[in-house]
This record gives C-alpha cells, structure tokens and sequence, in this order.
C-alpha cells in the first residue's frame, strides 16, 4: 500500500488509519515506540537511541529483544501495511505532510510565512484544528514528556501568532474568550496576556484589562518571585493611562456572560404606570445601580412584572443577567449559600473553588460582579435575611426583588407596591388570553367574571386558559360557574383565599384520576416534577399516566416544564397552586400521604442505586437500610450516569431533605450515599457537606447509628482531603472520627462498614506517625474486609498497609501490598480505583529511583483520571510526576499544574506537597530565595495537616535552602526535622541529619 493511503497522528491519541479506518495498537508501550518513530519519521533511529527514549537511560537488558517484538506488534497490528523499515541497526518509518499531523502542522505554519495577514490566519487556524487534545496522550515512554512539552510550545507559539494576526485586523472582540481560556492555560506567557489586554482594551473594557494585568503580575509574583518583561509593562501602561477613571481594584476578568432570566412573557398585559416608573429606576445614569422591591399579595403578578421589566432592562446590562427563585413561601426557603454557589457557577467559577463559607462565598461573588454591569432578578424572597448575602454590593449592578414580605428593611431601596389589575388591564389580559373576538362579543359576561375573580392577575389568566380550551363554551356558562360563592374568589385581600377559589373551580373542573394525581404530586418538596413520578404515586400505567399529566397541564394546574436531557417530560406547580392541592390532599387523602412519598422516595432510590453502580468510586461498601425501591418502569434505556446525577442533583437534595422531615431516615441516608460517588468524582464539594451533615444530624437525633455512620464516613473523605477550614491538625481530626465510625458500624453490626472505618484508622495513625498501631488497624481491615468478601475495602486495606510500610520505609513490602491492591481494582472493574492505586506505585517506584516504571504506572493513571474528568484526583499523579522527571524541565511544569489544581480546588494536602516539589525544583537550579518562599508555605501548612514524616521532609529541604543566606535558620529546620525522624523511627534519616547538622556546625566554628 503506498505511504499516502496511511495516515498517521500524534497530536492527541497516537493513531494508524488505513484506507479510512483506524488500526488498534493496543499497548501504551508500542504506542509510545510508533510515536517517537513517528516524531522522527524519515530518519533512521538506532535501537539504542529507542532504548533511551523508551527507558531514559535505565532500560533493562532485555530492552533490545523488547523493542523488537514491539515493533513486529505494531506491524502485526497494521496487516504489514507500514513502510516501516529495519535498516542500519534501527528503524525507519516514512512518513509526510500529507499523511502525519504534525507534519502538516509543521508544513501550514511555515507555508504562512510571507503570506497577507488573513491568508495567514486561515493558514495558522487549520494547522491548529489538527490538535485533537494532548500530544501522544495515550503514549507511555521516558521520552513522552519532554516531547509533550515541545509540541506544545510549537502549539502555543502558533496560537500567539494567530491572536497577533487577528488583533491587526480589529478582530478584538471575537477573540477575547479563547484568547482569555488560553492565557490562563498558559500562565507564563507573556505574549498572550499582552494579547488579551489589548483585545479587552479595544473592546472598552479597561477594568478587565487591568485585572488581566493584575492576575498576570500575581501569578508572576507567586509562584516564581519574578516581575514581567518591559513589553508586557509597556502594554499595561497603555491600558492605565486610557483608565484613568477605572476603580484600582478592578474585578477578575469575566470571560462568562451569565443569562439566567426566565423566558419573556410573550402575552405581558397592562402594567403602564409601573412598567414606566421601572424604566426609568432601571435605566443606567451617574448614580449607584438600584436595589428595587416588588411586594404584594399572592397572585397579584410580582413575578410577572419583574421579569418583563428585567427582559427590557437587559441591553443596559450587557455583563449578564443573573435570576433565582427563593421559594420564600414554601417551608423551606432556599439557602443563600445554595443560591450563591449557582451565581458563581453562572459567573463561571468551577464547582470545586466555590468556598464552604457562607462569607467567603458571599465575598466571592461579590468580587466577581464588582465593576460589572448585571442585572440581578431575586424572585420570591422570603425576608432581608435571605436576601442580605445575595445582593451584590458596589454601584454597578442592578437589584429587583419580589415578596410577599414589605422587605422594609433593606435600607436605600426603592419599593413598588403592586395592588390587582384596574377594570382595563384585567379586561385586556384576559382578551389576550382567552382569545379578543369572545371578550368582544360579550363584553358584559366578560366584566361580571372580572368582577368575580376581584381582577387578580392570576385569577384572570386561570379563567382566560379555561376559556381558551373549551372553545364551545359559551361565556356565560364560565359565569354561572363563578356565581356560586364557594367557587368564587374573594374580594378580600387575604391573599390565598383569593386564588384558592380560583384554583378550586379549575380543579373540580378535571376528573377524578387527575385530581388524585395533583393531590399525591403535590406531596412532593421538589423543585420539579419528572414525568416518570405520576406513574409511580398512581401505579397506573406510563402511557396513562402521561394523558393524566396533560390533563392538568391543560387545567392549569400543572406547568409543563419542557424535557429533560433523557428525553422525559417535567412539570412544576405554581406556588399557589401547589399549596392548595396540598390542602385537598389533607382533607380528601389523610392517610394516603405517606404511602405516596415513601413510593416517591423508593423511585428515586431505584434509579440513584442502579446509577451509582455504574460510577467507579473510591471503594467504599454499599450500605442498605430498611428503605423499599419503587421500579421506574418507564425510564427505558438508563443514561450515563453522571449526566444523570447532574440533571437530578437538586431533585435529590430535595428528596433527600424531606425524606429526613418524614422521618424517611433509611431512604435519606441511601439516597445521599447514592450521590457520593458522584460528588466526589465531579468535586460538588459544598452540596455534599450540606447533605451529609442535614442527614447525620437527623440520624444521630433519632439513633440511627447505620445512617450516622454512612454519612460521617463519606464527611471523612471529605473534612480530611478538600476542606481546609478546620481547626486543628486535620490528620488528627480524622483519627478521631474514624474511631467514631468504627463504633458506630460495629454498634450497627455491618461488618463491611466496620473495614472501611478500619482503613480511616490505618490512615490516620499512619500519617501521625504511630506506625505499629496504624499496622495492627490495617491488618484488621484486611480481615474484616475478606470476612465479608468486600473486595473494595481488600483492595483499600491493601493500599493502607502500602502506605505503613511507606511511611516506615519498608518499600518492599509496600510494593507486595500494591500489586494485590491493584490485582484487586482490576477484578472490581473499578477503573477509578485502578488509577488511584497506580498513583502509589509511582510513588513507590519513585522512592525507589525506578523513575521509568513511575512513569509508566504514572501516565495510565492520568488516562484513566482523563477519561472521567477527575481533575482532583489528578494532583497526586501530577506531583508524582514532577518527582519522577526532577531535574529535567517537565517536571516544573507538572508541579505547577498540580499547584493551580490544588488551590483552585482548595486540596490543602496537595497544596503543601506542591509547594515543596516546587521548592525542590527552585533548590535543584540554584533559586535559593524562590525556593525558601515556596518551601517556607509548604512547612506552614504541614503543620496544620499534622503529617509529622511530610513535615519533616519539608524542613530538611528547607533547612537546604537556607544554609547560604540563613545558616541559623537552617540549623533550626535540620533539628526539628532530625529530631521528627527520630521521634517516628526512621533512623538512616536522623543519622544523616546528625551528620549534616555537625558539619553545618563546624562551619561556623571555621
């Protein structure tokens, strides 16, 4: 086959195509030999040279027989079709622009050279569109890296050349949001934030500019002590003196424009005083941005109004739209903290950097929307409390909220007292809806209704809807309806009692069947109802019960809500009409309530268990209480799970919630276990303490040890690894819980759970240095687990006893329980845990100076981690990387990357690790001051993680750091490092200390 019908690709997955299809080279190993061959394809490269790329200097004898058989795999796998050549004591593949990405990238990045700027800009864009992700990213070799790191320089300068080409152009305000994602991507390159500042500059965003430069400066300044190029001040000192007026404390860039509005509404109807008077406080001017309040009765039309007044304020708020529903009329209101973790999302903050703290969350949101012009809609407030933590602050956004509530606390508002329709707005409304040409023929029976239903907004657009779907009826049949006072609705202003009357004559209009489904779907506390629920309160069947759903859809009580991404239908309640069905349930079904939520429960439970199955996790036994499922049989083929997690998160929560308010406390804690795995693979950190935490409390309150224990053993992982807000020393506090648990799971007789609280206690007496008993704990752990055949906590035990031979330095045996470790995640399928347990035997290996087999063990993990998006789980790897590759280049860019991840992610233990191979990297190239400053932080926060053995290590490197310019303050680290060693046994390490010490010693007596 000739040359040109292959085709070949590096740049992302390593890839053979022949004749259109792809050809499987199934090992990381012969992948990574293709590719080199590839990365110097035309050449001739020796087995010793393929040797070194595949080993770095430490193959095994057998690495000439190994490479060969590598090669006659790979050529078995492509039938024999490569114009792959043995010649001259090595290989030579051909291969050209035409059938190898990157040399096509190479050829249309040099072929622009000369062109006229647009012609180079489309030249440069499809040299780039060949990047598919990661160079060699399924490719495992010594050589992988360092070739990483040089394709994508090529990459970014080619990106550079392409954000200067289109700034020439006056293509500023196209570029910003990809040139804004690949400057933080690419926090040391100057060249693109001088970019960015001069797009964000020509767009007329000064504020953004200047943030840009801050961030930029920060970054700089931070994490490698150092202060940007003249180019990059020049820049920066155009965009100041063009804002002069620009607050000196402009906001973080925002590259996210939020939109959060609800539809407008298309039939909007009256309302001229009031629309006129919030044009004008809403429209922009010289003064603070406003805070406004709509408040009146139930029904009265708040909402309604202030959205349509949002819509039309839109344009002078073009930094985005932000809208909540407060639910302030429900038991339970929505939390504030729950509402500012979606602004931030809105805003484009990620799930894991969104802070626990209530203040802290408020904080960031408020610097995110300082100096931006948003608009932010709060509908439903319960009281000022609510909505204190949600206003913005500043002058530059806009506040509308609505209540029932006067909300006349909150101070410098401007308020609207909205009273029901005059006889014309009401009159107009329901032409609108019920159709003009019927309200025209009769305008008398038309005014009587009006005058019945007291012209309330929502009662107008009730009976306009009625009228709309009976056609037939005439007006007077609608009217003698609502002649009768029990069907009427009350002139008075008592709210509820108003539209209660209204909804009445809706809901007695349907037939029985969907009124007892409103009754029973009203029980519910969701945010939305899926349409799968109407089948499982009823039991009747799923077809039935969709027909049932229309029903009330077209009674108006029901909200169609549109479809989920599964293809199913949901559906909501108005506020007021929900609390009306509630009522009807009462009083027509008292004893059916709970029967209807425990069946609700049991659905969501059916499908939460059969989702999470599907989801690798960290493990841990799956614990059953008493609670029944409900079969959903109506869901067909299940979607990923994780897509479903996300679409269902707040159901859940909901669910959840009031499963605790009904003393559901199996159902609650099953459910919140249900979603752990997918908090923790996705980092919803801040949903998975509130939940946790609501359910513990209700468990320990009635003595439910088997709840309390699965909830505080979920709140372990998470307390100990991504919260960094406790006091004291976090390892501590884990062995302290972990104790707890193990109690109460012993308390609960469920074996399983005994051997994962067991692993938390290994872990914790390993990591605060008591070695001998963390021993005995993860011996115990081992046999609890295989007693109860919980092949998960084998495989953790197994990982726990690792890490005590680790910590005490017995390596070998280490290495014995890894390998039955990861025997043991491969046979549970559980890929996520493979990857975890092959982030330790890189750090074995590389304690070991086995930095090879570290990489390879290392980049499978990284796939793996990859293929989940597991962006927390992926610091270990990172680090251990960085580690592996000391002192050659990649490994600062490793332990970088780890540093963003961890303090984005607020992950203090990776935090501390990252700033101490990044100190070791800074010693290894002589910055000593750069080195003290990162190793100084490390040191700090070891010690409020109270791992004695990670300590120490990063005193003695500190103490390494110090000796030129503070050989005092190096003594002081060395001892106290020293004196950790021979505290936790460690003897090879506190003799080699003594010795340094003494000589540091007799230096100064010199």
């Amino acid at each position: 086959m000739p040359p040109e019908t292959v085709h070949y690709r590096i740049l992302g997955n390593v890839e053979v195509r022949l004749g259109g299809e792809n050809v499987v080279v199934a090992r990381p190993r012969h992948r990574a030999v293709l590719g080199y061959l590839l990365l110097n394809a035309g050449r001739v490269v020796t087995v010793e040279a393929l040797a070194d790329a595949m080993w770095g200097g430490a193959e095994p004898a057998t690495a000439r027989s190994q490479l060969q058989a590598d090669i006659s795999a790979i050529r078995r796998a492509a039938d024999g079709r490569l114009t792959l050549l043995s010649q001259h004591g090595g290989y030579l593949l051909r291969a050209g622009p035409d059938n190898l990405d990157h040399l096509r990238f190479q050829q249309l990045t040099a072929d622009s050279a000369g062109l006229p700027p647009d012609q180079r800009v489309v030249h440069l864009r499809e040299a780039l569109a060949l990047w598919r992700g990661q160079p060699l990213a399924d490719a495992a070799g010594a050589y992988v890296a360092a070739a990483r790191y040089r394709l994508d320089e090529e990459r970014i300068a080619a990106w550079e050349e392409v954000f200067d080409l289109e700034l020439q152009a006056g293509r500023h305000r196209e570029i910003v949001p990809e040139l804004a994602g690949m400057a933080r991507d690419q926090p040391t390159r100057e060249r693109l934030w001088i970019a960015l500042m001069t797009a964000l500059h020509r767009c007329g965003r000064q504020a953004d500019a200047l943030a840009a430069a801050r961030e930029m400066r920060r970054f700089l300044a931070e994490e490698h002590g150092l202060e940007p190029g003249s180019a990059f001040v020049a820049a920066e000192r155009t965009v100041l003196q063009a804002a002069d007026d620009v607050d000196e404390t402009p906001p973080a860039p925002a590259t996210v424009v939020p939109a959060l509005l609800p539809s407008a509404i298309v039939d909007f109807t009256g309302r001229a005083a009031e629309v006129a008077w919030l044009d004008a406080v809403l429209a922009p001017g010289d003064r603070p941005r406003p805070v406004v309040t709509i408040t009146g009765m139930g029904g009265v039309g708040k909402s309604t109004l202030a959205v349509h007044a949002a819509h039309r304020a839109a344009r002078d708020h073009p930094d985005g739209q932000l809208y909540a529903r407060l639910h302030g009329t429900e038991t339970h209101p929505a939390e504030p903290g729950d509402v500012l973790a979606r602004f931030l999302r809105a805003l484009g903050t990620d799930e894991r950097a969104i802070p626990i703290d209530l203040t802290e969350r408020a904080d960031a949101y408020r610097s995110r929307v300082a100096g931006r012009r948003i608009l932010v809609l709060l509908d439903d407030a319960a009281d000022e409390a609510q909505i204190r933590p949600l206003l913005p602050g500043g002058h530059s956004c806009t506040t509308l909220v609505t209540s029932r509530s006067g909300l006349h606390g909150l101070e410098g508002a401007e308020r609207l007292q909205l009273q029901v329709f005059s006889g014309e707005e009401a009159a107009a409304l329901l032409g609108r809806v019920a159709t003009t040409h019927r309200i025209a023929d009769d305008p008398a029976e038309s005014t009587t209704i009006l005058q019945l239903v007291g012209r309330l907004p929502l009662a107008v657009r009730i009976v306009g809807a009625r009228l709309r779907s009976r056609p037939a009826w005439p007006m007077s049949r609608l009217t003698r309806a609502l002649r009768d006072e029990r069907r009427r609705l009350d002139h008075l202003v008592a709210g509820d009692l108003a539209v209660r009357t209204s909804i009445a004559a809706s809901y007695r209009a349907i037939g029985e069947p969907a009124r007892r489904l409103a009754r029973r779907l009203s029980l519910f506390a969701l945010p939305d109802l899926p349409s799968w629920l109407a089948a499982v309160v009823t039991g009747a069947p799923a077809a039935e019960a969709e027909d049932l759903l229309e029903e009330l859809v077209d009674a108006q009580l029901l909200l169609d809500a549109g479809t989920d991404t599964t293809g199913a239908g949901r559906y909501r309640f108005h506020d007021l009409v929900l609390l009306y069905l509630r009522e009807r349930a009462r009083d027509e079904e008292p004893s059916e309530g709970a029967e209807t939520l425990n069946a609700g429960l049991g659905g969501y439970l059916w499908l939460a268990r059969r989702m999470s199955e599907r989801i690798p996790g960290p493990c841990y036994a799956a614990v059953r209480g008493a609670a029944t499922e409900t079969p959903v049989d109506d869901i067909g083929t299940l979607p990923d799970p994780l897509d479903w997690f996300a679409l269902e998160r707040s159901s859940l929560l909901a669910a959840i919630r009031q499963a605790c308010d009904i003393g559901a406390l199996d159902a609650a804690f099953e459910l919140a276990g249900c979603l752990e795995k997918f908090f923790d693979i996705r980092g919803v950190y801040i949903d998975w303490r509130s939940i946790n935490d609501h359910v513990l409390t209700a468990c320990r309150a009635a003595g439910h040890r088997l709840g309390e224990a699965v909830m505080l053993r979920g709140l372990i992982e998470l307390s100990t690894w991504h919260e960094a807000d406790h006091p004291g020393a976090a390892m501590e506090r884990m062995l302290r819980d972990a104790d707890h648990l193990f109690r109460l799971f012993t308390e609960a007789g469920h074996g399983p759970g005994t051997a994962d609280a067991a692993v938390d206690q290994a872990w914790a007496l390993a990591a605060t240095g008591d070695y001998e008993q963390a021993a005995v704990r993860a011996d115990a752990a081992i046999g609890l687990a295989e007693q109860h055949e919980h092949l998960g906590g084998q495989a953790r035990a197994h990982v726990a006893r690792a890490v005590v031979h680790g910590e005490s330095l017995a390596l070998a045996d280490a290495e014995r329980h890894l390998t039955i470790a990861l025997r043991l995640a491969r046979r549970l399928g559980n890929q996520r845990y493979v990857a975890t347990t092959l982030q330790f035997i890189g750090v074995l290996h590389t304690r070991a100076g086995r930095n090879p087999e570290a990489i390879g063990a290392l980049e499978e993990s990284l796939r793996i981690l990859h293929r989940y998006r597991d962006r927390y789980a992926e610091v270990l790897t990172l680090l251990t990387l960085a580690r592996a590759h000391l002192p050659h280049p990649p490994a600062r860019g490793f332990a970088t990357e780890a540093l963003t991840i961890a303090r984005e992610y607020n992950l203090p233990h990776h935090t501390a690790d990252a700033l101490g191979v990044l100190g070791a990297i800074e010693l290894a190239e002589g910055n000593h001051h750069a080195a003290v400053g990162h190793l100084q932080a490390s040191v700090r926060l070891w010690r409020r993680r109270g791992w004695p053995a990670f300590l120490a290590d990063a005193l003695r490197k500190l103490g390494d750091a110090q000796v030129r310019s503070d050989p005092v303050a190096a003594r002081r680290a060395f001892s106290e490092a020293r004196d950790i060693h021979q505290r936790l046994g460690h003897t090879d390490r506190t003799a080699e200390l003594d010795a340094v010490i003494s000589a540091l010693d007799r230096g100064a007596r010199c």
